[in-house]
C-alpha cells in the first residue's frame, strides 16, 4: 500500500512537472514569436536608416553643386565689379567748367 502511495505522489509529482514545462515552453514559443517581430522591426529601421542615409548623401552632393554654383556667381560679380571699378577709375576725369563772372550793373558802377 505505501508503494502505491508513492507511486501515487510520484504521479502526480510528474504530472504537475509536464504541467510546468508546458506553460514554459508556451511561455518561451511567444518569447521567440516576439524575438522574431522584434528582429523583423529592426530589419525595417535598417532599411530605414540605408534609405535615409541615401536620401541625406544626395541632399549633399545637390547642396555642394549649388553652393559651388553660387560661389562662382559671386566670384563672377565680384571680378565684374573689380572691372567695373576699376575702369570707373581709370577714366580720366573731365575738366571742370569754369564760372563765368556775372557783369551785370555792379561791374559797372564801381
Amino acid at each position: 500500500m505505501i508503494y502505491a502511495i508513492i507511486a501515487l505522489v510520484l504521479g502526480v509529482f510528474v504530472i504537475v512537472l509536464a504541467i510546468i514545462c508546458a506553460f514554459v515552453m508556451l511561455r518561451n514559443s511567444r518569447l521567440e514569436r516576439e524575438k522574431a517581430a522584434t528582429r523583423s522591426e529592426v530589419e525595417v529601421v535598417r532599411a530605414n536608416i540605408q534609405a535615409l542615409q541615401a536620401e541625406k548623401a544626395e541632399a549633399l552632393e545637390k547642396m555642394q553643386a549649388l553652393y559651388d554654383k553660387v560661389l562662382r556667381e559671386r566670384n563672377d560679380l565680384v571680378a565684374r565689379s573689380t572691372a567695373l571699378q576699376k575702369a570707373i577709375e581709370a577714366r580720366p576725369t573731365l575738366p571742370t567748367k569754369r564760372a563765368v563772372p556775372k557783369r551785370g550793373t555792379q561791374a559797372t558802377e564801381q
